[in-house]
């Protein structure tokens, strides 16, 4: 059987041998899973959006990811301010949560020159909804 396999591979070799050069590539996080965020129950799971409602308090609008799919997943877009007109924000979601071959971010920050201090407060560690493991 022994004989029977080396000949076998030997047979798939190129002539003069194979070569191997280089360092293993290494597998993308986003080749390895699927990175998302959920907006909440019923919802479905999205990857960079454009619009993010968080919790149903929060909504970002114009959102331009600069990074997405590791640890950390940084944008720039707009917040809601209350009746007056939306603020530029800077969003950071973090805090993965693996289900499988899924990811979800579990945690959000939303930073904005011009908020009242009580709601800068309020949008500094905001928990995401992450669907529960299907079994």
């Amino acid at each position: 059987m022994a004989l029977l396999s080396t000949a076998f591979l030997a047979a798939c070799a190129e002539p003069g041998g194979l070569d191997v050069s280089g360092p293993a590539p290494v597998p993308t996080a986003a080749a390895v899973r699927s990175v998302q965020v959920c907006e909440g129950p019923g919802r479905p799971p999205l990857r960079r959006p454009a619009v993010l409602d968080i919790a149903g308090a929060v909504r970002l609008t114009g959102l331009r990811w600069a990074s997405w799919g590791g640890p950390v997943a940084e944008a720039t877009g707009d917040v809601a301010a209350g009746r007056g007109r939306p603020l530029r924000a800077r969003v950071r979601l973090d805090g993965l949560v693996e289900h499988e071959h899924r990811a979800y971010y579990g945690r959000a920050s939303v930073t904005a020159d011009g908020l009242p201090a009580a709601r800068r407060a309020g949008l500094s560690d905001l928990r995401l909804f992450v669907p529960k493991r299907q079994r």
